[in-house]
């Protein structure tokens, strides 16, 4: 179940959306029994109703009895639900538990900090109360940290005890979703941005129109992207869109990896279709896959995988699909390319390039890493300084300079862009890069980062599902969220 974050009473109508209301009644001002009663009869869906103590990141100003006094008026006036904090002590959680009437009550801890290695000791406390639902909600400072979270929820599904269980932070965002999926009872979000009241809210349009909320279930196949950050990117969108067109049970996540392998290791228990990769995964990868394909094996870098039979297999998109775009744009053979940047992303296009009898040389900042790759492709290389020196008729930043949020800083000077040139931008956040810009100033011919991307995602789609993306709808959403963000 989807639950509405109210903070300000003049939310209540923006969330539609939802299926529960959580009413944050430390957060409302002058609030009295005539108030509260009309409050909670008023709420056209089932109401919790908590009221947070500030240790628990609320706003609860009165004495520890006034608080509890509260929640018990709440239960009178008929809330569904109401949250009691684990902190609050046996004596009133008891309480609370006996005089709860048709209302159910949570016991909840939150951590704001961390996720405490004794965080299965806590729920085991709490599950010894016996409430109606238990909650749990830690900080994850790494990855690793919501697998600590997801093992809660798979024991507490075992012993039949009801739970919702996720992690705050960019790191656990994607376990507000995932969580539903092993069996977590409510997930959390916010009327609106900037209307959050925890890090990783995502707001109920987001969840429901961009991860399909409403629609996922135990059966929920799982893919995602894996990097590091992730938060740009908007291969969410596309991917959920497709989907839900093809009603195929699955639902795209953007995972914050610091700790690749103890990732990988955890999700092939769980039921997955496969990855994107990004940034800075797409080599190091590799050492934990069970097949590569041929094409990355020469590339030498993946950024998607595959389960067939129960194996990850690794394979290139990026390759193809920037190919593509250049080829819509200009012929390849005998054309001669410049190529910042020496990463996974260098590598695909180098590798396409080379395939299709261009002349390539490889610049970036740090020299070595350029020679490196040159050495395995046998083409030029030399630092980015250089690119005043070449005679280029292609241009192409596989760099994450200019990337959202440093959407001001550009690979090259304006000055180094040749007029006429064909300039490829990889970033595909924003949508027009600062390169992009100046590019066109000088009557090049550009390609945004985001072609490489779509024809990639249509070839990752296949490959996961053995069906044709729908292309029009996938480049239409995108479209559409960059329209809204821009507002």
């Amino acid at each position: 179940m989807l639950a509405a974050v109210i903070t300000e009473l003049k939310d209540i109508p923006k969330a539609k959306g939802a299926d529960l209301i959580e009413l944050r009644l430390d957060y409302i001002k002058s609030l009295n029994n005539t108030k509260l009663k009309s409050l909670i009869e008023n709420c056209k869906k089932p109401v919790i109703a908590t009221n947070r103590k500030k240790d628990e990141g609320g706003f609860f100003n009165g004495s520890e009895a006034k608080r509890i006094e509260i929640l018990k008026n709440a239960i009178k006036f008929g809330a569904d639900y109401a949250d009691i904090e684990y902190s609050s002590g046996k004596k009133s959680i008891r309480d609370l538990i006996y005089n709860k009437r048709k209302t159910k009550i949570i016991v909840s801890y939150h951590n704001f900090k961390e996720t405490p290695a004794n965080i299965k000791n806590i729920c085991d406390n709490i599950k010894k109360l016996n409430p109606g639902l238990i909650k749990i909600v830690t900080n994850a400072h790494s990855v690793t940290d919501n697998f600590k979270i997801f093992d809660l929820i798979r024991k507490a599904n075992k012993e039949k005890k009801k739970i919702t269980a996720f992690c705050m932070g960019d790191y656990g965002k994607f376990s507000r979703i995932l969580s539903i999926i092993l069996g977590s009872q409510v997930t959390y979000a916010s009327v609106s941005e900037r209307k959050e009241s925890a890090s990783g809210q995502l707001t109920i349009n987001e969840m429901v129109e961009h991860y399909r909320i409403k629609k996922i279930n135990k059966n929920t196949k799982i893919v995602g992207l894996i990097g590091n950050p992730v938060e740009h990117s908007w291969s969410h969108i596309m991917h959920n869109a497709a989907f839900d067109k093809l009603n195929i049970n699955a639902v795209y996540l953007k995972f914050q990896v610091d700790k690749l392998k103890e990732f990988i290791e955890y999700m092939e228990n769980l039921d997955i279709i496969g990855f994107s990769v990004t940034i800075p995964h797409k080599v190091e990868v590799m050492k934990y896959l069970d097949g590569i394909d041929k094409q990355a094996k020469g590339i030498s870098a993946v950024n998607t995988i595959v389960v067939k039979n129960g194996k990850l297999i690794g394979y290139n998109t990026d390759c193809p699909g920037a190919i593509k775009s250049l080829k819509r744009r200009t012929e390849l053979k005998n054309k001669n390319a410049a190529v910042l940047g020496a990463g996974g992303a260098a590598r695909a296009i180098i590798y396409g390039l080379i395939e299709n009898k261009s002349n390539v040389t490889i610049l970036n900042r740090t020299v070595e890493k350029a020679k490196l790759l040159a050495d395995y492709f046998k083409c030029d290389y030399g630092s980015l300084d250089d690119i005043k020196k070449i005679d280029y008729d292609i241009l192409i930043n596989t760099t994450s300079a200019g990337m959202h949020p440093h959407i001001g800083s550009s690979p090259v000077t304006p000055d180094c862009i040749k007029n006429g040139a064909v300039v490829f931008d990889m970033v595909f956040n924003p949508f027009r890069t600062k390169l992009l810009v100046e590019a066109e100033k000088r009557n090049c011919k550009i390609i945004a980062g985001f072609e490489m991307l779509i024809h990639g995602a249509l070839l990752q789609f296949k490959l996961w599902t053995g069906k044709e993306a729908p292309e029009q709808l996938m480049r239409q959403k995108v479209m559409e969220f960059l329209k809204n963000a821009s507002h």
